[in-house]
């Protein structure tokens, strides 16, 4: 399968759902389903990597991000259809089964891997809820399982298990609403035999209403590992959502805004990407 393949995949899994109040986002959120209920969302990132991080304490020379030369290329497809179920009021489980396209290009050589990702079962359960249901607060955990492939080149996983731990808050601010969400990825042995890196990741998210139809959003997110070589990174995702009975679609421009990197999680960089987001509730 090639990468034309996945975006047409995309296109029909985002428009598969004719449009149908949608919930606020649940998945950055402290926000549960009522139990028995079912949501899907699914969301498309396209990537094309322009610059690559040079780690003076694994190289050569003071370090820094660098353009990518012209004989290198780089570009990750990711389409992850993400399906939620109310076990109770309080208690959503949700799985992601990602589809992922790596493409990367050294002189004339060109590689391309297409197929299933790491497969991620993640509950949330909320433990906290305001009279007014306005203020909400939830723990999250999850396990990520090595689903992808090793072999290929380039590979779709590492081999690793993770395991995450969490916590979602939401509340309101004026006539905004404001999700915060952070989690830590413990990341078990990688198929070398390496143990994978810790990460620690932050969300941000902003609604903000300007019609009954449509949200502005305002979206950071920040990544940090945890060894020698830190690792910050924080990305912006400003976009508008469209919100009709059932079906919800978002679109946002990912940019990246400031990086560190290391070898031990990440040394390539883009500088923005189209981010495509479907909410469907089947209630």
């Amino acid at each position: 399968m090639r990468r034309t393949t996945i975006v047409i995949a995309a296109l029909v899994v985002l428009g598969a759902t004719g449009a149908l109040q949608a919930l606020p986002i649940v998945g950055a959120s402290a926000n549960t389903l009522p139990a028995g209920a079912f949501m899907m969302d699914t969301y498309f990132l396209w990537r094309d990597f322009t610059r690559e991080y040079n780690n003076s304490l694994y190289g050569t020379g003071d370090g820094g991000w660098i353009d990518l030369p012209e004989e290198r290329g780089l570009a990750f497809i990711d389409l992850t259809p993400r399906l939620y179920y109310g076990a109770t009021d309080w208690l959503t489980i949700r799985a992601s089964l990602p589809l992922a396209d790596r493409y990367v290009r050294n002189d004339q050589v060109e590689d391309t891997n297409t197929g299933l990702g790491d497969i991620v079962v993640d509950p949330k359960l909320r433990v906290y809820e305001s009279e007014d249901r306005a203020v909400r607060l939830s723990l999250l955990t999850g396990v990520r399982f090595p689903t992808g492939d090793t072999d290929g080149t380039p590979p779709l996983s590492d081999g690793s298990t993770g395991y995450l731990a969490g916590a979602a808050l939401t509340h309101p601010a004026g006539c905004m609403t404001v999700h915060w969400c952070g989690t830590y990825w413990l990341n078990g042995e990688k198929e070398n035999g390496v143990d994978g890196t810790d990460l620690g990741i932050g969300l941000l998210s902003i609604e903000n209403p300007v019609t009954t139809d449509w949200t502005l959003l305002l979206e950071f997110k920040g990544y940090m590992g945890f060894e020698d070589a830190d690792f910050t990174r924080l990305y912006a995702c400003p976009g508008a959502q469209w919100n009709g009975d059932r079906l919800t679609l978002g679109v946002s421009t990912m940019i990246s805004v400031v990086g560190e990197g290391s070898t031990a999680v990440s040394t390539v960089d883009f500088d923005w990407a189209p981010y495509i987001r479907a909410y469907y509730r089947f209630f």
